[in-house]
């Protein structure tokens, strides 16, 4: 039996014990979401609008990779900004890989500052509705949406974050990992579904689940499907003539939601070297048209290029540029820029 004076020193590294596990913890605990008070909501005019996509910014935080620098990310934020009104920029969404090294604690203070430095830029003056995708490389250990963390990206770009914004309208389980946003522009009412990259199929079928319950319950709505990765990029460079192939996830993704009659478009990022690919899919009547831009490949990590895709729903089109606002370039072949039929 032990005596009261050893059960009373046992209490007590057992107290410290805990102590000690309770501090480790305490320190591993999620930061709180970081919030920023956002500036009067972009005017909307009527008439054509357009939507500003950014491919993966990754290579504009990392120590220069590749000759890429953070002017050009913020060139683009600032060319949105500017150019909202001019433009009728309805929307940003992001194709993710904001980052290039996630929560990776080497990086991770940097990194994440300098994107949130630029991101902010979209909410004040004016805040414009803005999305992002979640990348491999926002997720550390990079590859894995479930066993991964994404820390950092919740940190800065969370549900309180966006929460009570008008456009923001929900999230996938208890982070931002995977949203929507609800926007509307040239008559008609959208939603803008992320999807966070899951290539090694960690949580596929609950997160489809979730997306097709979301477009379901939005079916009155338009739906562009957003995800880091599905398409690989144009068998021939320079024009659309051969579809992009879907790569693993993308067919996964299209397979599991093609139902939804409201999807007209998918974007995503991901895939370097030509960076740019697109195909056309239809599906009991109603088609569906996915676009690739990514061009951390090319010069300087990308050069600041970046795309914005022109919607008019009078003469239902859609076109597309593609244009650097950091070099002053505009990248005119026919997989660059081109105009296909809206809906």
């Amino acid at each position: 039996m032990l005596s009261k004076y050893k059960i009373s020193a046992f209490a007590g590294v057992l107290a410290m014990q805990f102590a000690a596990v309770n501090s480790v913890l305490a320190q591993q605990k999620e930061p709180e979401t970081v919030l920023n008070t956002p500036g009067q909501p972009a005017a909307v005019k009527k008439g054509d609008f357009a939507i500003a996509v950014l491919p993966d910014t990754q290579y504009y935080l990392a120590q220069a990779q590749l000759g890429g620098t953070f002017d050009m990310f913020k060139a683009q934020i600032n060319w949105i900004q500017q150019n909202q009104q001019k433009e009728n920029i309805a929307y940003v969404a992001h194709m993710g890989d904001i980052t290039d090294h996630g929560d990776n604690p080497i990086t991770e203070r940097s990194e994440w500052y300098l994107a949130k430095t630029a991101l902010y830029g979209l909410e004040t003056p004016i805040s414009i509705p803005y999305g992002l995708s979640v990348g491999n490389h926002d997720q550390y250990p990079s590859q894995y949406a479930v066993t991964g963390t994404t820390t950092n990206y919740n940190k800065y770009f969370g549900v309180k974050h966006f929460e009570g914004r008008p456009y923001y309208g929900g999230h996938y389980g208890t982070n931002n990992d995977s949203h929507y946003d609800l926007f509307s522009a040239g008559g008609v009412d959208f939603i803008a579904l992320f999807l966070e990259f899951d290539s090694h199929n960690e949580d596929q079928a609950k997160l489809y689940g979730w997306a097709n319950d979301v477009l379901k319950e939005n079916s009155s709505r338009k739906a562009i499907v957003i995800s880091h990765s599905i398409l690989h990029f144009n068998p021939i460079t320079g024009n659309n003539s051969q579809p992009a192939p879907f790569n693993a996830e993308g067919k996964a993704i299209y397979e599991a939601l093609k139902g939804n009659a409201n999807i007209f478009m998918m974007l995503c990022g991901h895939v370097g070297d030509n960076g740019e690919g697109y195909r056309v899919d239809t599906y009991n009547g109603h088609t569906i048209k996915s676009f690739l831009s990514d061009y951390q490949s090319r010069t300087n990590g990308g050069n600041g290029l970046m795309r914005l895709y022109k919607f008019s729903v009078k003469n239902n089109t859609l076109s597309v540029r593609t244009f650097s606002p950091y070099a002053k370039i505009e990248e005119t072949d026919a997989d660059s820029q081109f105009t296909v039929q809206l809906f």
